[in-house]
């Protein structure tokens, strides 16, 4: 077959994939990352049909861009009202689960570098590192899933929030690690400086960039070029924070919630002009993150492939995430009204996905030294993670609705104090 057609018909299975897959999950509770992940499988290692080379030298274009459009479908759907409100547990859950992840994974991986599974060269900045990287769930597989299982609204709050959060911790975290290990100026300084340093021009610059573009929504409300002129304008602040040693993850984020309140943030200020984002630039984000979703997830099943030590590493790694979720849930969770199964229902809530596969290409291709075989074993770690939601996620909120079903109903008023207010209302 030609290749240009065989690149059309590879393109247009993936989106059948990716829709289709939305709809089996709507029935079935399986996430539709399963399915393209195991389609990436079929084109990569199965048939041979990607090379992993040649989707490895496309790997730092492709993780760029998916990152900012992660960055900003997440941070412009975080309302601060409902941060006000809802999110002081997610928050707690969102870093106690993230601190335990990366520190259990940063010792795990130091473990390993003493007998001689890992190089010699790794030190504890490679493995808190690896542990940033997998250290949050994904938003754009948690989201979905408790969205259309119709969990309960204090668990879909927390569990959503937390992973939001955590997205940011992983990208924000994961991007200094990588400034300090990185063989450049920036990496001669010290690590608190420079971590400090990278943070505030990240958010400095981002809380700028979003305060300038509220004016600018003003001029392109109902435009129809508001979409790509939104879009162009995240490249370019993505690329100006990177080349000024700014964390350009956390200017991004900064960016996408102040334009994604600019309604809320215009009527505090008291603009009276029109600065809302606007239906259609939410929609072209949100049609966006779907086709690069569809992509990266087939592209991290077509990147997982042999050595099969890897990817066992993998395989452990995401079972250890799952070991220390559980202390750190009932540790965010003890002080509130949440039952054994809610707990577990959070617990199983723990999926990596966009944010994580992305993150795991950047080391190498920032000249990190002994990060090379990183993108293989946050694949399988991933894949591992998603495998686990996918069969505890149903499992739990079935018996979930079970012991709701179960509960007594609440004891009938006594009939003198139904019937009181009757006799009030006819004196």
């Amino acid at each position: 077959m030609d290749p240009v057609a065989a690149f059309l018909l590879t393109i247009a299975g993936v989106f059948l994939i990716g829709t289709l897959g939305e709809i089996v999950f709507r029935r079935t509770g399986v996430p539709d990352v399963v399915w393209l992940i195991v389609v990436g499988m079929a084109l990569g290692p199965i048939s041979g049909t990607l090379s992993t080379q040649r989707l490895s030298a496309i790997a730092p274009y492709f993780a760029a861009l998916t990152l900012i459009v992660i960055l900003f479908e997440g941070g412009s759907r975080l309302r601060i009202t409902e941060l006000g409100q809802a999110a002081l547990r997610a928050l707690l859950l969102a870093l106690v689960s993230f601190v335990f992840a990366a520190v259990a994974l940063a010792v795990l991986s130091m473990a390993l570098k003493q007998v001689k599974l890992l190089p010699a060269a790794w030190s504890w900045y490679h493995g808190f590192l690896l542990g940033s990287i997998l250290g949050g769930s994904s938003s754009i597989v948690v989201l979905p899933a408790v969205g259309q299982a119709r969990v309960p609204a204090k668990l879909a709050n927390l569990v959503g929030l937390e992973s939001a959060f955590t997205d940011a911790f992983c990208v924000v975290g994961a991007a200094t690690l990588i400034s300090l290990l990185t063989p450049t100026a920036a990496a001669a300084l010290e690590p608190v400086p420079a971590l400090v340093r990278s943070l505030g021009i990240g958010l400095a610059a981002g809380a700028v960039g979003g305060g300038l573009w509220l004016l600018a929504l003003h001029v392109l409300h109902e435009s129809e070029y508001a979409s790509p002129i939104t879009f162009a304008a995240l490249l370019i602040l993505y690329v100006i924070i990177g080349e000024t040693g700014g964390s350009a993850a956390l200017g991004i984020l900064t960016f996408a919630v102040i334009v994604g309140n600019a309604g809320w943030i215009g009527k505090r200020v008291g603009f009276s002009g029109d600065v809302d984002l606007g239906e259609d630039v939410r929609g072209f984000s949100r049609q966006l993150a779907f086709i690069i979703k569809s992509f990266f997830f087939t592209f991290m099943g077509a990147m997982l492939a042999p050595p099969w030590s890897l990817i066992a590493l993998g395989v452990v790694l995401g079972l250890v995430l799952l070991a220390v979720r559980v202390p750190a849930v009932w540790l965010a969770t003890r002080a509130g009204e949440f039952s054994g199964t809610e707990r577990r229902l959070v617990t199983v809530c723990l999926p990596r996905g966009m944010a994580a596969g992305v993150l795991a290409t950047l080391p190498a291709s920032a000249g990190v030294a002994n990060t090379e075989w990183l993108p293989v074993t946050v694949f399988s770690a991933v894949v591992t993670t998603i495998l686990l939601f996918a069969g505890g996620f149903p499992m739990t909120l079935r018996r979930l609705r079970a012991e709701t079903s179960e509960q007594p109903l609440p004891a009938p008023a006594p009939a003198s104090a139904i019937d009181e207010p009757q006799r009030t209302d006819s004196q």
